[in-house]
């Protein structure tokens, strides 16, 4: 697990957000499935005025995800997109 907090660490440094993770059993039609949700948030998120930078919400079954790695990176990778489409987003508006 080390290697897993040192990911969503360097992650968090690298895009200055706090990722907030979440996971719940849901059923779908008879199959149960873990969910999971990542947010990015500008600050701690219990600080009043945090704002949401991106989420994501998937499930395991829906991506076949059998590891706690794939599922990280899964999310992370999902964040960043919307991290950089945010940025891409700002610069085209300020050009």
């Amino acid at each position: 697990m080390p290697e897993l907090r040192d990911m969503w660490k360097a992650f968090e440094q690298q895009n200055s957000v706090e990722i907030q993770l979440d996971a719940r059993l849901m059923d779908y039609h008879g199959k149960v499935d873990l969910v999971w949700t990542a947010v990015a948030w500008d600050t701690d998120p219990m600080h009043s005025g945090a704002t949401i930078l991106a989420s994501v919400r998937f499930g395991c079954l829906e991506k076949r995800l059998v590891s706690m790695e794939a599922v990280l990176m899964q999310l992370l990778y999902a964040l960043d997109f919307q991290l950089a489409e945010r940025v891409f987003n700002r610069v085209i508006a300020d050009s």
